[in-house]
Formats: C-alpha cells, structure tokens, sequence
C-alpha cells in the first residue's frame, strides 16, 4: 500500500484509525465533549485542528467516515452532522477525497453479516 488512509467513527467521542504507507496502523479515541465555558460551535473548532495536527504529521491520501442514517437522539444526531460538515469542507479544501461507509457494509466486513 502507497498510501495513508484515516478512518473516523465522528462523534462527541471520535474514534479514529491511521492506516500508514508503511502498513502500521495508528488508532484511538479523541475526545470533544463541550468544555464547561465553550461556545457551542468550539467543539468542532477543536476537530478541525486535531484534524490540521495529523495531516501536518504525514499525508493523508483519503478519508472514510462511518455514514450514520439514524441516530438515538436529537442531540447526538446534531453533533454527527456537525463534525460531519466540518469533516467534509476540511477535506474539500484540502483535496483530500472522502467517502461515507454506510454502518451495514462495516459490519458485513467485519462479521459476515450487515446486520450483526
């Protein structure tokens, strides 16, 4: 593989993996629950310099984020469409391509099954 490739699972607590040129995967969560005094929209000011903090790491070739249709609440369904935005310009601006991945086919992936 000849590329870099970030996965993200966007949320108020992003899970996230790094797939290098050299085969190593990097993985983890990165936290952005709203800070006690934070205005409503620092969260997602904070996700787009984490994101600038791994491009300014390496290249980052794509991105594939979990493509969420439902969600459980109002507000969670709010925050994903938040970080989805932001996720979506800051790789329009800096031509990196993007790609949702519907939650069936991660599952079908990993188990077999899309409804798993």
């Amino acid at each position: 593989m000849n590329s870099t490739i970030l996965a993200l699972d966007l949320g108020t607590h992003t899970g996230w993996a790094l797939h290098q040129r050299d085969g190593s995967i990097l993985s983890g969560t990165e936290p952005f629950k709203p800070q006690r005094f934070e205005g409503g929209g620092m969260r997602y000011l904070r996700f787009k310099r984490w994101l600038n903090e791994l491009l300014a790491a390496g290249d980052i070739n794509a991105v594939f984020f979990e493509a969420v249709r439902r969600h459980a609440g109002v507000d969670a369904a709010h925050a994903y469409g938040g970080f989805m935005g932001h996720l979506t310009a800051w790789c329009e601006h800096h031509h990196i391509p993007y790609q949702g991945v519907p939650v069936g086919t991660i599952k079908k992936h990993a188990t077999g099954k899309g409804n798993a």
